[in-house]
């Protein structure tokens, strides 16, 4: 187990995070446009998986999760 996989992490109960949620998470750009709040997106800090692309519903442990502000 590496230090990632044992530290502290914050958001749902459990210990658990959703990109949704985080102020690190955009959305990837497209002519379309966003239309479903489950379209992939992206990682601006140090992705738990290492992967760039994150789903913004799915549960997982992060370190650098930064809740969004209510108003912002």
């Amino acid at each position: 187990m590496n230090s990632r996989e044992t530290a502290p992490v914050r958001g749902e109960p459990g210990g658990l995070i959703r990109c949704a949620l985080c102020r690190h998470f955009r959305y990837f750009e497209n002519k379309a446009g966003h239309n479903s709040p489950h379209a992939l997106g992206r990682c601006t800090a140090e992705p738990w998986d290492g992967s760039r692309g994150q789903w913004p519903m799915l549960q997982h442990p992060c370190r650098d999760y930064e809740e969004i502000p209510e108003g912002d």
